[in-house]
């Protein structure tokens, strides 16, 4: 008449935030879209500052290095020490 071991659930972390996730270039993406609504038909010209701003900001932006989040291999291995 024991009691039984109720079976714990594993820890989960999520690993993206709720909502929306900002770009690195938000401003630059937003400003290029203003500029492509506003020029109409002649958007190489008319918004070459902000095709400008754009590229360089994509292009820093791909040399930056990646977050590498590990809470989840720590969670784990703390996990199977538990056991």
């Amino acid at each position: 008449m024991g009691r039984k071991a109720k079976k714990e659930t594993p820890i989960r972390v999520r690993t993206t935030p709720r909502g929306r996730r900002g770009t690195q270039c938000g401003e630059e993406l937003q400003q290029f879209f203003t500029c492509m609504a506003k020029a109409g038909s002649d958007v190489n010209s008319a918004c070459a500052k902000e095709i400008a701003s754009l590229r360089m900001c994509a292009a820093t932006a791909a040399k930056k290095p990646r977050v590498i989040n590990t809470i989840n291999y720590h969670l784990q291995r703390i996990s199977r020490l538990m056991r």
